[in-house]
C-alpha cells in the first residue's frame, strides 16, 4: 500500500484558537478558520516562520493583492473563505493542486517540497540531520538527547515531518557542498495581529511589486506548481512566490514505515538544491548597508537584545537601510487612512543565531508595533534618542577601559596601576585584560540591559500618546537601572578597606558620567523648597 499524507486535508499545523485551545489543523482548515485562530505555534520558531511563509505564498497566489483597494476589500471581509476578484478562493485553489497530489508528502511523482528520483541524491541518512534541535554530526544538542547513530535513530510522524521539511528548506545551514537556505541568516519579522487572519493580512504585501522583489508574473510560481522546481538552474528567484517556496535542498523522505502507532519517517536522502545569490534580499528581514561589506542583515545576538535596534526598524525613509516590506506596506495603508486598522499591533521576530554550520540558539520575540511610528518620523527620532541614551549609560557599565566599572575593578585588584600606564597599548595590554575579565565577571552590563526590556516595551506604547511623560519615565528608569547595576558591581568587589576606597572613586566617576548623559531637571532638584 502506497503511503500518503496530503497537507491540504491532513492535520499538521499547530494552532492556538482565540479561546486558548491548541489544535492541529490542515492547510484547508487553517486558512478557512484563520479568523478564529490566535496564532500558529510550532515546536520551534523556525517551523513557525516557515509555515507562515507557506501560507503567505498560497494567499499571494490566490489574492495578489495587486493594489491597495484589493487589500482593503479582503481585510474588510475578515476571512479568507471569500473569493478573489477573479472568482478564485483558497479552498478552490487547494482543491485543484491537492487533487494533483502536489501537496502530498509521499507522492510518487511530485512529493511535496521534495524530489521523486532518489538516484540523484546522497546515501540514506538519519532524519536527525534535518532537525536543528536534535543532535547530528557536529551540531550540538540543544533541547534533545537523541544520538546521531543508527541504533538510536530519530523518527517523525508525517505531521512532524512536514514541519521539519518546511523548516529545512527555509533554514538549513551551509556546510561542505551545501549552502545556507534563504532564512538561515538574520531575523525573520512578521507584523502580528489579534488573529491569524490579521497576522497573515498584515504581511500580505502588494503582489507583484518590484519594490518587494522583482517578479516575472508569467513565470513566477510556487514550487508545487512547477513540474521540476530546480529547472532551470538559477540563483535569482523568478519572483516573490518562487522565493517564498525556494528549494535549497534536493531531498526525499525514504520508505515511511507503518508502526502500531501509525506512519513514521526515519530516513532521508539529500543533495544540494538551488543556490541563492547573496545579493537577493529577503523582504522579511532588515538590512543595513556597509561601505566595506555591502548589506548586513540584522541578526539575533546572545549579547544584545533585539529591542535595542527597534528604532532602526521604524526608519522607513532611511537610505542606509533595506527596511521590512510589510512595514512599508502598512505605512502606505496608514497614510491613506485605512480606518479599520487598529492603532497597535505587534512585531514578531523569529529565527536563530548560528556559527557557521552550528546552531547556537533559537529565539522568538514580540515587540509593540504602534502604527503611529509608520507615519510620524518625529516619534521615531524620539525613540532613537531614548535608545541612544540607554546605550550611553550602558557604556559606563562596560568592563572595559575607561568605564567606571573598569575603574572599580582596577582599583580593587591593582590599585598601583594609574591611567597613564593603562593607556600604553603594548605594555598595559596584559594588565588591562586581567582587569577587564574581573569587571566582566560581575555581569553588570548584562544585568542593566535585562532590566530594561519590559520598560522599553512600555515606552514604545506610550511615546505616541504622551511623549513628554513617556520620555521622563524612561529616563527615570535608566537612572534606576544604571544605579542598581553599579551597586551590583560594588557588592561583587567586596567590603575590605581598599575596596571601599575604590568604590568611592569609581562611584564619583560613574555619577559624573550618568549626570552628563541623563541630567536631572532643575525643577526635580528644587520642588521641595519653599519659594522665596
Amino acid at each position: 500500500m502506497t503511503a500518503s499524507f496530503n497537507l491540504v486535508d491532513e492535520r499538521w499545523i499547530p494552532c492556538i484558537r482565540l479561546t486558548g485551545e491548541r489544535e492541529e489543523l490542515s492547510l484547508r482548515e487553517t486558512l478557512a478558520q484563520a479568523h478564529y485562530l490566535r496564532e500558529i505555534h510550532a515546536d520551534s520558531p523556525l517551523e513557525t516562520a516557515a509555515i507562515h511563509r507557506l501560507l503567505l505564498a498560497i494567499l499571494h497566489r490566490v489574492f495578489g493583492p495587486k493594489d491597495r483597494a484589493s487589500w482593503v476589500r479582503l481585510w474588510e471581509a475578515k476571512q479568507f473563505s471569500t473569493a478573489s476578484p477573479g472568482g478564485y478562493s483558497p479552498d478552490e485553489y487547494l482543491n485543484e493542486w491537492g487533487q494533483k497530489r502536489r501537496f502530498d508528502l509521499f507522492d510518487d511523482k511530485h512529493p511535496f517540497y521534495q524530489v521523486a528520483d532518489e538516484t540523484m541524491l546522497g546515501a540514506p541518512d538519519n532524519l536527525n540531520k534535518m532537525v536543528h534541535h536534535v543532535a547530528s554530526g557536529i551540531t550540538a544538542t540543544l533541547f534533545d538527547h537523541h544520538l546521531d547513530t543508527k541504533q538510536d535513530g530519530f523518527s517523525c510522524t508525517p505531521a512532524e515531518a512536514a514541519r521539519v521539511l518546511l523548516a529545512t528548506q527555509s533554514f538549513a545551514l551551509g556546510y561542505q557542498k551545501f549552502t545556507d537556505a534563504p532564512c538561515a541568516k538574520g531575523v525573520i519579522f512578521f507584523a502580528r495581529g489579534d488573529s491569524l487572519f490579521e497576522t497573515l493580512m498584515l504581511n500580505l504585501v502588494r503582489y507583484p511589486d518590484d519594490e518587494v522583489m522583482p517578479s516575472d508574473p508569467e513565470n513566477d510560481r510556487p514550487a508545487w506548481e512547477i513540474d521540476d522546481p530546480f529547472a532551470p538552474d538559477r540563483s535569482v528567484p523568478r519572483g516573490y512566490l518562487d522565493y517564498l517556496t525556494w528549494q535549497n535542498r534536493r531531498l526525499k523522505f525514504l520508505k515511511p514505515e507503518q508502526t502500531p502507532h501509525g506512519l513514521v519517517v526515519r530516513q532521508v536522502a539529500w543533495a544540494p538544491g538551488l543556490r541563492l545569490d547573496s545579493g537577493v534580499l529577503d523582504p522579511m528581514k532588515h538590512y543595513r548597508r556597509s561601505k566595506q561589506e555591502g548589506w548586513n542583515v540584522l541578526s539575533f545576538s546572545n549579547s544584545r537584545a533585539l529591542w535595542r535596534d527597534s528604532a532602526t526598524l521604524f526608519q522607513l525613509s532611511s537610505t542606509e537601510d533595506q527596511t521590512l516590506k510589510a512595514l512599508n506596506w502598512l505605512s502606505r495603508l496608514v497614510r491613506h487612512r485605512v480606518t479599520t486598522l487598529a492603532p497597535l499591533y505587534r512585531l514578531m521576530a523569529l529565527g536563530m543565531a548560528k556559527d557557521q554550520a552550528k546552531v547556537e540558539f533559537f529565539r522568538a520575540e514580540l515587540t509593540p508595533l504602534p502604527l503611529a511610528y509608520l507615519e510620524n518620523e518625529d516619534i521615531v527620532r524620539d525613540l532613537s534618542k531614548t535608545l541612544q541614551s540607554a546605550e550611553d549609560a550602558g557604556r559606563l557599565l562596560r568592563g572595559r577601559f575607561p568605564s567606571a566599572i573598569f575603574t572599580l575593578a582596577r582599583l580593587a585588584a591593582k590599585p598601583a596601576t594609574d591611567d597613564n600606564e593603562l593607556a600604553k597599548p603594548v605594555s598595559a595590554e596584559e594588565v588591562r585584560k586581567r582587569i577587564e575579565n574581573l569587571a566582566n565577571s560581575w555581569g553588570v552590563e548584562r544585568a542593566y540591559w535585562s532590566s530594561l526590556g519590559l520598560h522599553f516595551h512600555r515606552l514604545v506604547n506610550d511615546l505616541p500618546r504622551d511623549a513628554l511623560a513617556a520620555l521622563d519615565a524612561w529616563r527615570d528608569q535608566l537612572r534606576r537601572a544604571a544605579q542598581t547595576a553599579f551597586e551590583q558591581a560594588e557588592a561583587c568587589a567586596g567590603q575590605d578597606r581598599r575596596t571601599q576606597r575604590a568604590v568611592v572613586k569609581a562611584r564619583e566617576q560613574f555619577n559624573r558620567g550618568l549626570w552628563q548623559i541623563l541630567p536631572i531637571k532643575q525643577k526635580e532638584e528644587t520642588h521641595d523648597q519653599e519659594p522665596t
